[in-house]
């Protein structure tokens, strides 16, 4: 569990597993470098919902059989990294070190801050700010969160800022904290500085992050930015349509709504696009069609050669073709997130 982690993280998650007492210490004497790196790691681990207390446990597993945690109540990662910083560094540098930690944790991620916010106060964060601006911080954030924020601005800006999403540019590190500052202005203090290139997501990537935000918006609403897309670059528009359900969404399809668009294809597709499936996608086809149906596919796949990579795909999108268009039309029901 914890063996692809780093020293450093190692270090983090077994200090969380302890008490503020017995964590600090052992960091008493340690150098404040030391101290600052441990607390950023612990910042950052929970700003980005990494603190797992089960890994917690496997690394102080790992590290002493004696040490134990109860899992309730989780890891309290902010208040712990406060009491680690007041009791091993000592009052007077603590707020120096923790100041100094959340510089670096927005220079590793610049949008940290703005994750934290509700949609509504990142609306107003953005609100007059440039399309490209808006898409840059809209692609930062989990798609749903992108979705609720995108709801909520001018409709001619929404559109203009989903076409961006479409069009990724090249983007440094400075540039990214420069935006960062700008929408959080109002919502944190932030310090920023020069920093290393950051990479951009393959294209495919990027169009489907723009689909699932689109998914979430209302038919009328989602079908306008799909037609302004269209008409800039069709082919774009099409691969946004298509990515916005595909074969691995079929896990999160409700039961009902796939059973309906399995009825719609045939067994030998069927058998075709489960070759080399991952098994729970092929359990949950399986769960949705009739005993006479899954008969029919076992029949197939028994006559079936091995076939091509590229013709289980295409068969791949052949059962995904009507979950599309059962979306299109509002009918499609996904299980919702807890």
């Amino acid at each position: 569990m914890a063996g692809g982690l780093s020293g450093k993280r190692k270090a983090a998650l077994l200090l969380a597993a302890l008490d503020p007492g017995t964590a600090s210490e052992l960091l008493k004497g340690q150098p404040q470098e030391v101290i600052q790196e441990i607390a950023m790691e612990l910042s950052h681990l929970d700003a980005t919902g990494q603190n797992d207390p089960e890994v917690a446990i496997g690394v102080a597993k790992d590290f002493c059989l004696s040490l134990q945690k109860s899992s309730e109540g989780g890891m309290h990662v902010k208040s712990f990294v406060n009491n680690l910083l007041k009791g091993a560094a000592g009052k007077e540098k603590a707020s120096e070190l923790h100041a100094q930690m959340q510089k670096a944790i927005r220079e590793k991620d610049p949008f940290i801050a703005i994750s934290s916010a509700t949609p509504a106060q990142i609306a107003a964060a953005v609100t007059g700010e440039p399309p490209q601006a808006i898409a840059l911080v809209l692609s930062a954030l989990q798609p749903k969160m992108s979705t609720e924020v995108l709801a909520r601005l001018d409709p001619e800006i929404g559109q203009k800022t989903v076409w961006r999403m479409t069009r990724p540019t090249e983007v440094s590190a400075r540039t990214m904290r420069r935006i960062g500052e700008m929408v959080c202005k109002r919502l944190v203090e932030l310090t920023s500085e020069d920093g290393t290139p950051v990479q951009d997501a393959k294209p495919k990537e990027v169009l489907r992050k723009v689909a699932i935000v689109l998914s979430g918006l209302n038919k009328e609403r989602r079908d306008q930015l799909l037609e302004d897309i269209t008409a800039k670059d069709e082919e774009a528009g099409k691969l946004v349509r298509a990515l916005m359900v595909t074969w691995e969404d079929i896990l999160k399809v409700e039961d009902r709504s796939l059973q309906e668009s399995l009825r719609k294809v045939d067994a030998a597709v069927l058998a075709k696009a489960m070759f080399g499936a991952d098994p729970a996608i092929t359990a949950k086809i399986r769960s949705n069609i009739s005993e006479r149906a899954a008969q029919m596919v076992d029949e197939e796949t028994s006559l079936m050669s091995e076939p091509r990579k590229s013709e289980v795909l295409e068969a791949r999108e052949l059962v995904a073709k009507p979950l599309r268009e059962a979306n299109e039309k509002e009918e499609l029901r996904f299980i919702e997130e807890e």
